[in-house]
């Protein structure tokens, strides 16, 4: 794991976020967890594919790094299959300068259990972001209804 930088500030995934002019970020509503429902009769036994939209937000200082340095999101999925989703770089300055990256992405999650987002810095792991995905199953009318 790096400690000379860049240096991690923010790692998270949220629903929106809002720049201001002065390159300020407002992040709103933080998740790291999905519910999926499904209800009635024909309601599938296992979570069926889900498409989502996804927006991460990393934030990085440069520390005593200098010049550009490779940066990427790598997904892994409950049954560890990994994927890259996401790579650029970043030009480090001075200690106190950084840069932030908001980035959408599509995913599917076709796997209920816990979703893990490496962050690296070059080839190392500098962090590791948790998304669950939590099936939900309600069948209803599929069996004798009761009479009181």
């Amino acid at each position: 794991m790096t400690t000379k930088g860049p240096l991690l500030q923010v790692a998270v995934f949220c629903d929106s976020v809002i720049e201001a002019k002065d390159g300020v970020l407002s992040l709103i509503r933080i998740i790291d967890r999905i519910v999926v429902e499904a209800s009635g009769p024909n309601a599938p036994e296992e979570m069926p594919a889900v498409p989502h939209q996804m927006t991460a937000v990393l934030s990085f200082k440069s520390g005593s790094a200098r010049g550009r340095t490779q940066l990427r999101l790598v997904m892994e999925k409950p049954d560890t299959d990994s994927k890259e989703i996401w790579s650029s770089s970043m030009h480090a300055e001075s200690p106190d300068r950084g840069q932030n990256f908001v980035f959408r992405f599509p995913a599917i999650f076709d796997l209920e259990g816990v979703y893990w987002f490496h962050v690296y810095v070059e080839d190392d792991v500098v962090t590791s972001m948790p998304l669950t995905l939590q099936y939900v199953r309600q069948a209803s009318g599929t069996g004798p209804s009761k009479k009181a």
